[in-house]
């Protein structure tokens, strides 16, 4: 469809070479900068109208050096963005100003390099050829700020910034990108925010081994989440998720360190399906052997004998101690909470031993105060990881489940079809001897 008359739009021709007008420019500047880029503007018009993209970058990337020449920051500011707002202004020349200023960061102080930074982020901003330059030009930004203290500014400077859509920026940086985003979130507890973040990376990224470093950092952070929310379980699986990494399996020292913390959290974790399909996974491990404290720890839970809390505090708060993770509060609570759970594998244990008992029988058995192992028992209870009722004035705890007359009767229906089978097979059998003998 043909343009209405009047308007005219510049036909895109080949590249012209403006090398003599820049060394002009150039000899000009030592003099006089202002007359020197007025001179290139004045060709940058004739080459930017004529849609000459090769001609266009040449004389802004070289107006921008000639301002870096001069050490004139603020007219170097100017420049860029005056060119940035000249009509009809090509993608490519922007993209190449931008990239080249980018390129004097290192070389400035701390004010100028801000100034700068904070001009070339202006610039950029809602251009989306230039969205990966303004997007490392933000980290930089944010890195300069945490380096003052201002964590928090850092962290609202990164989060405005999406990387997952960016095309431009390569697997290994954009993931980079998102674990810094995720750090500076932790590092300001705002845990919330950082929960959401993390779920941008698939952990199938991870499959990668060129990758492995980002994946210990990713699991690293989300074992600081998960140990804010005491998620034990959660924990376990991002130590899990770490195990089959070259740089822990490459290394003794790592591989055991992954493997103690597995069982840790793992035996902190609530009892449940999961818990117990795990425990019996991970019991198979043959590195394990090597680490009799934790071996032990595991078979404990694993099997079905009830044991005290007091036979491995001292090696579990002595190993706690030695891995240097935790402060005095946070081992306390650990132990706390070991206790807790061995308190609940024993009153599994005794469930599946026990039809009745009596509670100051299982008191004694679980090596607690008549109060605290009645609350115990309450707590597994209510999870329903067992059945139980107490009869408080008897005191007596009964864990078998009182039948319906209809179970009692298909029970003793099933009980009589066992029987007459059984009696029919040694009927059938003590037929066969007699007919071999010929009784």
């Amino acid at each position: 469809m043909p343009l209405p008359t009047g308007i005219e739009t510049p036909a895109k021709g080949p590249s012209v070479s403006y090398a003599q007008q820049v060394a002009e420019a150039k000899a000009l500047a030592s003099t006089s900068l202002d007359g020197a880029l007025q001179n290139l503007l004045s060709h940058e018009k004739t080459a930017r109208l004529a849609a000459d993209v090769g001609g266009t970058t040449e004389l802004v990337k070289a107006m921008v050096s000639l301002c870096y020449d001069a050490k004139d920051w603020d007219k170097l500011n100017e420049t860029i963005v005056l060119l940035s707002k000249r009509r009809a202004q090509l993608k490519q020349a922007v993209t190449a100003m931008v990239q080249q200023a980018s390129t004097y960061l290192d070389e400035l102080a701390e004010a100028r390099k801000l100034s700068l930074i904070e001009t070339l982020r202006n610039v950029s901003e809602g251009k989306m050829y230039v969205e990966v330059e303004r997007a490392r030009l933000t980290r930089i930004l944010a890195g300069m700020q945490e380096a003052t203290g201002d964590v928090e500014a850092a962290r609202k400077t990164m989060q405005d910034t999406v990387v997952e859509t960016l095309g431009g920026m390569d697997k290994r940086e954009k993931t980079d990108f998102i674990l810094e985003q995720i750090r500076l979130c932790l590092e300001v507890k705002d845990f919330i925010r950082a929960n959401i973040v993390a779920k941008k990376i698939q952990t199938k990224t991870f499959k990668d081994p060129e990758l492995d470093d980002l994946k210990i950092r990713y699991y690293s952070m989300i074992v600081r989440y998960q140990l804010h929310n005491k998620k034990w379980m959660e924990v376990f699986r991002a130590y899990q998720a770490t195990w089959d990494s070259p740089s822990v399996q490459g290394s003794d020292a790592a591989a055991d360190r992954c493997l103690k913390q597995q069982v840790l959290y793992l035996v902190l974790s609530k009892y449940d399906n999961e818990q117990s399909d795990q425990m019996h996974a991970l019991q198979k491990e043959k590195r394990l052997a090597k680490l009799p404290l934790y071996d032990s720890l595991l078979k404990a839970f694993i099997t079905k004998e009830v044991f005290k809390f007091e036979d491995v505090k001292p090696g579990v708060a002595a190993e706690l101690v030695a891995i240097g993770d935790f402060d005095e509060g946070q081992q306390k609570e650990m132990l706390e909470t070991l206790h807790r759970r061995v308190t609940q594998h024993n009153i599994l244990t005794i469930g599946g031993y026990y039809a009745r008992i009596q509670l100051s029988r299982l008191a004694q058995l679980l090596a607690l105060p008549l109060d605290e192992a009645e609350k115990q028992l309450c707590e597994i209870v209510s999870d329903k990881s067992i059945y139980a009722r107490v009869d408080r004035p008897a005191g007596i705890v009964r864990f078998a489940a009182t039948k319906t007359p209809n179970e009692l009767l298909n029970d003793w229906s099933d009980d009589i079809s066992q029987l007459l089978n059984t009696l029919e097979s040694t009927c059938h059998l003590i037929h066969k001897e007699n007919m071999v003998h010929k009784i």
